[in-house]
């Protein structure tokens, strides 16, 4: 499985039961590693821990635990699975229940039982605001992608857009006043033989084959206001743009023929012109985080921020990333008790707290230490009231 959206999301947050177990081990798309097998022998180990603490810590015996994780340990014997991995596995078991998540993000190797599932680090998957576009473009061929900083899916747009160009304009276009050259790099130019009347004309064509490239394109992003990335050879980008009538097509474009493109190098791509555009997001929120501090409308004092996200008052969450909080939530007194370590009966008040504000549609950022709006806190938060 390798999608990751909020109904999903929301389906694991529910799920509580007695000794919910989440893995998550960082994988590898190619090259030794896979050859190795060194994957399946990370997880193989992480099931082992799991074993040792259900076991020693929740008493379970060995049938049970064996019963428990077999779905996790069928894993183990599909080669197939091994070898068609991506960045990161994220697997979740509980009674009756299992799910798992090839994801193209990163993961440190982790394991966490309890009676919830450990998701904070999906957080990043899910911030709505920060998804885009990728409008693969060229004479032959025609894809949309929707991206997430982590993520690429294709979207299924059947009988929305023509798939080339004789789709468009018909199949007894005057091919011989016109050669296209489509090259990788981007830079090769549309050379059209003839001169006058058949020139204008060839370049109609292509004007009217992204005309109905864009209203394909407007039934599926008419309401949208995430930026859409073209990806094409540069000779086509002018006569697109032409044709455009989203209000946030990027001025940046994906150069080169994307015909043959891997999503993911796509991605990259775009991620890299996206760059300033995704953390935008993030400064803005820091400054207000600063303004409002003096407001009291902001802290960085987890016994203070934890019963707040809990109770649904929490606008925006920073997280140090890699950082847990041990410790558990009086509903009647609504304060928290810190412990030093983890326990059966205590949580990661950090994952609660994430899970809690994105549920309830707030904003949660996993911030190095240095990014944090107040460094030397572990969560920091502006409140909605």
């Amino acid at each position: 499985m390798i999608n990751m959206d909020k109904k999903t999301f929301e389906e694991l947050a529910e799920f509580h039961e007695p000794h919910c177990t989440s893995i998550y081990i960082p994988t590898h798309r190619a090259g030794q590693e896979v050859n190795k097998g060194l994957d399946k022998k990370l997880f193989k180990n992480s099931l082992k821990k799991v074993k040792e603490e259900l076991k020693h810590v929740y008493q379970m015996s060995e049938p049970e635990i064996n019963d428990y994780l077999a779905p996790a340990s069928e894993l183990l014997s599909k080669s197939d699975f091994w070898n068609y991995q991506s960045d990161g596995l994220a697997v979740f078991i509980g009674k009756d229940f299992f799910r798992h998540f090839t994801l193209p993000v990163h993961f440190e190797e982790y394991y966490y039982v309890a009676d919830h599932f450990y998701l904070k680090p999906l957080l990043p998957l899910l911030n709505e605001e920060a998804n885009f576009y990728i409008l693969a473009l060229s004479l032959h061929d025609v894809r949309l992608y929707e991206g997430h900083p982590h993520q690429i899916d294709e979207l299924v747009v059947d009988d929305l857009l023509p798939e080339r160009l004789e789709e468009a304009v018909g199949f007894d276009y005057r091919q011989k006043y016109l050669q296209f050259r489509e090259g990788q790099s981007g830079t090769d130019k549309t050379i059209f033989h003839g001169h006058g009347e058949g020139k204008d004309e060839k370049k109609e064509e292509v004007l009217k084959y992204f005309r109905a490239v864009n209203n394909g394109v407007m039934q599926v992003l008419h309401d949208k206001k995430s930026p859409l990335i073209i990806a094409a050879v540069d000779y086509l980008i002018p006569i697109y743009r032409e044709a455009n009538e989203y209000n946030h097509l990027h001025n940046e474009h994906i150069q080169g023929n994307p015909e043959h493109s891997d999503p993911v190098l796509l991605h990259e791509k775009a991620m890299n012109i996206l760059s300033d555009y995704f953390a935008k997001d993030q400064k803005v929120k820091i400054k207000t985080f600063e303004r409002e501090l003096s407001n009291k409308k902001a802290s960085f004092e987890a016994k203070e921020i934890i019963p707040a996200a809990l109770n649904g008052r929490v606008d925006t969450l920073f997280i140090r990333n890699r950082s847990s909080l041990w410790g558990t939530f009086e509903k009647d007194t609504n304060s928290i008790n810190k412990e030093d370590q983890k326990t059966p009966h205590n949580a990661d008040l950090l994952n609660t707290a994430a899970i809690n504000t994105l549920m309830q549609s707030g904003k949660v950022f996993l911030l190095e230490k240095e990014e944090m709006p107040e460094p030397g806190s572990l969560v920091n938060a502006i409140y909605r009231y």
